[in-house]
């Protein structure tokens, strides 16, 4: 898969996760998808789906992209999110780590890593 269509992907995922919609994200995701967070691994899109829909703990986010390094399976994207929590107002860095199946041309593996020291 190019660096362009790896872009592309990770493009729909913060889009829809900025949006809140998870139809944007469903056809860049594998059938068999694990998104890893600090919630624990889920497996599926239903997996994606329980934690956009119960264990996310923001809305109203905005990503903004800072730096991205593409390896040979996978890209790692560093950047910035804002949003609303529960407790307030949030800003944090962050590092998502995507895997890819070429043959699909999909995420295989979303995992999410927050610095909020």
């Amino acid at each position: 898969m190019s660096e362009a269509d790896r872009t592309e992907l990770i493009d729909a995922y913060f889009d829809a996760m900025d949006a809140e919609d998870l139809e944007l994200v469903r056809p860049a995701l594998a059938d068999d998808v694990v998104f890893e967070s600090l919630s624990g691994p889920l497996e599926g899109f239903s997996g994606f789906e329980t934690y956009m829909n119960e264990l996310r703990g923001l809305s109203d986010t905005d990503h903004e992209l800072t730096n991205l390094v593409h390896g040979d399976d996978a890209t790692a994207v560093e950047g910035t999110v804002t949003g609303e929590s529960d407790d307030g107002p949030v800003e944090t860095d962050f590092c998502d780590v995507f895997e890819f199946d070429a043959d699909d041309e999909a995420m295989t593996r979303i995992a999410v890593y927050l610095n909020d020291a």
